[in-house]
């Protein structure tokens, strides 16, 4: 029963304002967050998952520790503050301990994630592993994936990045899926 609550958040704020919530280039269908905890603090205009975080969108998929949204909200009317202007729509997502993000062509795992609205964009930080399918498993620091474009660029600091590339039994001309050094 601990998700009720939480799903019933969610649908307050869903219902309250404009569909905006995406993950990765899905927009229209709706998003789904479970979580063990959950709290809204208008103030800020944030909202705050935690504790074994799902986050679903059509075939797109975040799990974390913790999860959250940050949102925009409209110029208040002259006399009014901020805080009491509803969320319109979310700006960033900030995911922390244990991510994974999970879409039909690539599986991303990394110890924190901001997904930036504006240009569909995820970078996942700290110990990253990239893994596109049975095309390879790609290792570094930072991965920046332009989801709509289907663009991976992949560094580690100060370290190399290390790639191990599957090829293909039936068809030796077939190469994986370019993943761009940053």
């Amino acid at each position: 029963m601990k998700h009720v609550s939480i799903l019933a958040l969610a649908a307050a704020v869903l219902i309250a304002t404009p569909a905006f919530a995406q993950i990765g280039g899905r927009g229209d269908a709706p998003v789904e967050v479970k979580s063990d905890k959950g709290e809204y603090l208008q103030n800020e205009g944030k909202f705050i998952y935690s504790g074994d975080v799902v986050a679903t969108q059509a075939d797109s998929r975040i799990t974390t520790d913790t999860l959250t949204a940050f949102c925009t909200r409209a110029t208040p009317p002259p006399g009014e503050r901020i805080a009491d202007q509803p969320c319109e729509e979310i700006r960033q997502l900030v995911a922390e301990g244990n991510v994974i993000y999970t879409a039909p062509d690539v599986t991303i795992r990394g110890d924190k994630a901001e997904y930036d609205y504006p240009t569909d964009t995820i970078t996942i930080t700290g110990d990253v592993i990239l893994s596109r399918g049975k095309e390879g498993v790609v290792q570094g620091t930072k991965v920046v994936y332009q989801v709509a474009e289907g663009k991976t660029a992949i560094s580690a600091g100060s370290n190399r990045v290390l790639s191990i590339l599957t090829p293909s039994k039936g068809n030796k001309s077939q190469a994986p899926a370019p993943v761009t050094p940053n």
